[in-house]
């Protein structure tokens, strides 16, 4: 299906300027357009259109991710309650929750564990969990949030290290703290 949608781009493109004006129709994601806009009601309205909330941009990006990347809880909710699949990855492997304990959107991991996604799914190319991202950069309160929820304290990354020993490797000392406080090994 991608491919016959590529073909058809690229013959439109080789029309004239005025027949190009019906391209934008063909190639528009307007839910992805939305939630990258963070357009609260414009993702209601797709959504109460019909739409997938499972849209791809562009890039492949799933409309969840986007989301969870720009900290935007509520576009969050909104998609969850319209079906997203929460542990949808990109085209890197990574999930929302990933992407939101990496850039400390504690909001937005507390609606994607509500919404439940799996908090010790791995990531592709590290095999980091979600733990192990938020450990890494620091984010406490995200941190807090999935060991609450429960998250695996014990796996390890590409590098045999486990979340603790990523914190104290990357001088996140609350972080590390946190976790031998809450028995995470190291």
């Amino acid at each position: 299906m991608r491919r016959f949608v590529l073909a058809v781009v690229a013959v439109l493109l080789a029309l004239p300027a005025q027949a190009q004006i019906g391209i934008e129709v063909l190639i528009r994601r307007p839910l992805a357009e939305a939630v990258r806009d963070g357009n609260v009601d414009g993702v209601r309205q797709q959504l109460l259109a019909g739409v997938s909330a499972n849209q791809l941009d562009l890039d492949n990006r799933p409309s969840l991710v986007t989301a969870a990347m720009n900290g935007n809880a509520e576009i969050v909710k909104i998609l969850l309650d319209g079906r997203a699949t929460p542990d949808l990855r990109d085209r890197d492997g990574r999930t929302p929750l990933m992407w939101a304990s990496e850039r400390g959107h504690t909001s937005v991991v507390q609606a994607l564990i509500a919404g439940r996604a799996n908090i010790n799914l791995i990531e592709r190319s590290s095999s980091a969990t979600a733990l192990m991202i938020a450990a890494r950069e620091g984010h406490l309160r995200v941190v807090e949030a999935l060991v609450q929820a429960k998250a695996d304290m014990t796996p390890t990354d590409a590098t045999g290290r486990t979340a603790l020993a990523i914190a104290e490797t990357s001088n996140r000392r609350a972080v590390a703290d946190y976790l031998r406080r809450n028995g995470a090994p190291r």
